[in-house]
This record gives C-alpha cells, structure tokens and sequence, in this order.
C-alpha cells in the first residue's frame, strides 16, 4: 500500500520499533535504580519507559488499522494524531485503554485523573501544588521523598509484565505486533533472561480485576 502524504512508512516503522527499543531501555534502567534504592527515580524513570512502550504500540496499531482498512488517514488528521505521541497523559492513557477492565480500577482513576503525571513529575522536583494554574503558596512541599519503595516495585513490574507476555507470544512463534515492521525482533533471549530474572508482580493487572469490574446484574 502506497502513502502518499504525511509521514512516510519508513519513518512510522522506525519510530515504533526505536520507541520499543527505547521502552526497554529504560525498563532495564529503572531496575538498576530501584535495585540501588533510588525508588524516586526509578518510578520516575518506569513511568516513562511505560509511555514510550504505549507510543511504540500506539504507532503499530496505527499501522495495522491504516493497511487492513481503508488506508491511511489524510496530512492534517495524521498532524493531530502525532501530538498525541508528544502528551504524556495521553500516552498513559492509551497504555491500559485498549483493556480497562482487566485493570485495578484504582490504576485507572490514577491516569485518567492525570495523577499519575502529577506523581511522575514530584519524583524529580520539589514544589508546591499548583490551583486553577497558579502556585499554591500555602500547600504542602511536595519531595520526591514521597515515592517510596512500594511506588517503584509496582510501576515496573506492570512494565516487566507487559514485556514477558510479548516475548512469550513470540516465543510461541504468534506475532505481537501487526502493524510495524521489526518489533518483533527487538526482542532477543537475552532480554527474555532479564525479564525473568525481576522477582515481582505489580497486581495491578489481573483476569482477576476483569470479573470485579463487569457490571452487575
């Protein structure tokens, strides 16, 4: 399928597998800060490897959705949709919009609240809070002290989990990805054995929080 305008295939496909390559990146350097006991820093460090593991699939499915159905989209729609890649709120989003239900509704609220950015940026700086877009002199200060251990383990071990359910689908020659060429061989053995090797479970995402969530009758 030709693209006539926009952004060029080339370019789509390279952003998302680097976006990919990158989320692992940072997932395996959020481990070295947390296993060093910077929680701060590592939650800080996940969230962002969770944003850019969500820009990776966001691309894809963008990919996918174009050459299955009627083609791509025209310049000016594609302009809007590539914002979206730059907006750390939306990009939360989108990492648990395609299956909500089979999150902890708590997680849920902590995105779609923007929390979790509010709880991403106070792991770097310290500050006040800000009120209706002015500085509120009379909060709290905010430390990044606050992220504790707890924060960090859960944020990458819901970025951990993602990972090894793609290498295990791979590795059960099923593809992942379906729109951006190369994602699947970003994944190597060797990254399968480091994944392996994070001992814990975030919880946050479960069959389990499925059944909770359905309506009830």
């Amino acid at each position: 399928m030709r693209k006539e305008k926009g952004l060029s295939r080339y370019k789509l496909n390279r952003i998302a597998a680097e976006a990919l390559r990158n989320a692992i990146r940072l997932h395996f350097d959020s481990i070295l800060l947390y296993e060093n006991g910077s929680f701060p820093s590592a939650f800080q460090i996940s969230v962002l490897a969770m944003e850019e593991f969500s820009k990776a699939n966001w691309v894809d499915h963008y990919i996918w959705t174009s050459e299955t159905n009627e083609g791509y989209e025209d310049a000016e729609f594609e302009q809007g949709w590539l914002e979206l890649l730059y907006l750390h709120p939306a990009k939360q989003w989108n990492f648990v919009a395609r299956e909500i239900d089979d999150y902890s509704p708590n997680f849920i609220s902590l995105i779609k609240n923007r929390k979790l950015e509010e709880k991403k940026q106070n792991s770097i700086y310290v500050g006040l809070a800000r009120a209706k877009g002015k500085i509120d002199s009379g909060s709290q200060i905010s430390t990044p002290w606050r992220i504790k251990q707890k924060d960090a383990r859960q944020i990458v071990s819901i970025i951990n989990d993602e990972l090894l359910r793609i290498c295990e689908r791979i590795e059960e020659d099923e593809f992942y990805f379906e729109g951006g060429r190369d994602m699947n061989d970003v994944f190597d053995y060797e990254i399968y054995k480091k994944l392996l090797t994070w001992p814990h479970k975030s919880g946050i995402k479960n069959k389990g929080w499925r059944k909770r969530n359905l309506p009830k009758n």
